[in-house]
């Protein structure tokens, strides 16, 4: 067993008690300081098993425990940076890695209520995870099939203003699931903008090292204001 994958699997086994594991033996990613290695939620009866957001796992070369690379970019979160940094990105988890809680707090937003973001915890990447985000908190929105960006705007921007869409980014490298993100779509008066949770600014569509694209849609008038 690599250093590496040595490593990560004790963190992984510490951080959610056996009910995830590494997706391969193989790094699939690496840079001088850190290796980058898949992830994967253990099946569990009764549930569909599905990918993990928070799938990946940063190993740094030198010092510091592993920890999950940020959702926003994570290959960022493989460079160079100093000890304290390094720390950081381990101890602030809860909140570099809460999307779910953030994309919440945008849907509440734009309706106009204040609301504030859960913290990420290991238990948010259990099996069908997706699912149960869709249903405590887009009960209105409906998975819409698509192949690409060009559907997903067509998807919200046909179905006029306050259209909105949350899309699932599912990213690999290496052939191996990493790191996803969540990006909330509004139709905004007619022009369909995209917005990173984790900033709540404009976010461009990756196109790049992308596996599949999931939607879940809601069209105007379907919400309980």
């Amino acid at each position: 067993m690599s250093r590496p994958v040595r490593l990560a699997t004790d963190w992984l086994r510490q951080t959610y008690k056996g009910l995830v594991e590494l997706a391969g033996s193989d790094v699939v990613h690496e840079t001088p300081t850190a290796w980058l290695l898949g992830c994967r939620s253990v099946a569990q009866p009764g549930f569909p098993r599905t990918p993990m957001l928070a799938a990946s796992v940063v190993v740094p070369r030198y010092s510091g425990l592993p920890y999950h690379p940020a959702p926003s970019a994570p290959l960022a979160d493989l460079e160079p940076a100093p000890s304290w940094k390094l720390a950081d990105r381990l101890v602030s988890q809860p909140h570099r890695l809460n999307v779910r809680g953030r994309v919440v707090a945008l849907h509440h937003r734009i309706d106009g209520t204040a609301t504030t973001p859960l913290p990420w915890a290991p238990g948010h990447e259990a099996p069908g995870w997706w699912s149960r985000l869709a249903r405590r908190y887009f009960p209105e929105f409906e998975p819409t099939a698509v192949d690409g960006w060009d559907d997903i705007n067509r998807a919200v921007g046909t179905t006029g203003p306050d259209s909105r869409g949350l899309v699932w980014i599912r990213r690999e490298l290496g052939g191996r699931e990493i790191t996803g993100h969540l990006v909330y779509v509004h139709n905004d008066e007619g022009q369909v903008v995209f917005l990173d949770p984790m900033t709540a600014a404009p976010a461009e569509p990756e196109t790049t090292g992308v596996r599949a694209l999931h939607l879940l849609r809601s069209l105007p008038g379907g919400r309980e204001h």
